[in-house]
């Protein structure tokens, strides 16, 4: 009996810890560094870029990225980590050879004596279905809320690897 219970926690345990996204087994590093270019985007009216400068594949949960990076706005340039959990995928309509992925991401400041927050929310990649054919093609844009360590103050946000025209838009799940 004890043997039994012990097999159930721990299978319940692993369950607990992971999704059911179905690409776990693909690699999306190369996507989330965007070439080390970055991604570009906009709080509250002020740019903001973003670079990841490590993206680590979690090997018991390959659904979880994490993320450690660099953020500047207002002047100001600030180290941030985090994690990006990948949770679905679909089909694009008319474009059989690409996908839509979507997950949630969370990244902290680092410096929270420096004006510093967290920024909370979606993300979503288009891309190729097939990963020899990705090569720089993605088409990345995360989108969410930052809230300010210093004034408390919550905001809305966006970044990605292009400028979006109306990301009202742009579709979140």
């Amino acid at each position: 009996m004890k043997i039994f219970l012990f097999l159930f926690f721990s299978c319940l345990n692993f369950y607990a810890q992971s999704n059911n996204f179905p690409l776990k087994e693909q690699d999306f590093t190369k996507i989330i560094f965007n070439e080390k270019l970055g991604f570009d985007g906009d709080i509250d009216g002020e740019k903001v870029d973003v670079r990841f400068e490590t993206v680590t594949k979690d090997p018991k949960n390959p659904e979880n990225y994490a993320v450690k990076g660099i953020f500047t706005t207002n002047g100001k340039t600030l180290t941030c980590k985090g994690k990006l959990t990948f949770n679905s995928v679909y089909n694009m309509k008319g474009h059989p050879e690409q996908m839509i992925v979507f997950g949630d991401f969370y990244l902290s400041g680092t410096q929270p004596d420096r004006n510093d927050g967290i920024f909370k929310g979606k993300f979503r990649i288009d891309t190729m279905k097939d990963q020899s054919q990705r090569g720089n093609y993605s088409i990345t844009t995360f989108k969410g809320v930052w809230e300010n360590f210093e004034t408390g103050k919550e905001s809305d946000f966006w970044f990605g690897n292009f400028t979006h025209t109306d990301l009202s838009q742009v579709i979140f799940k």
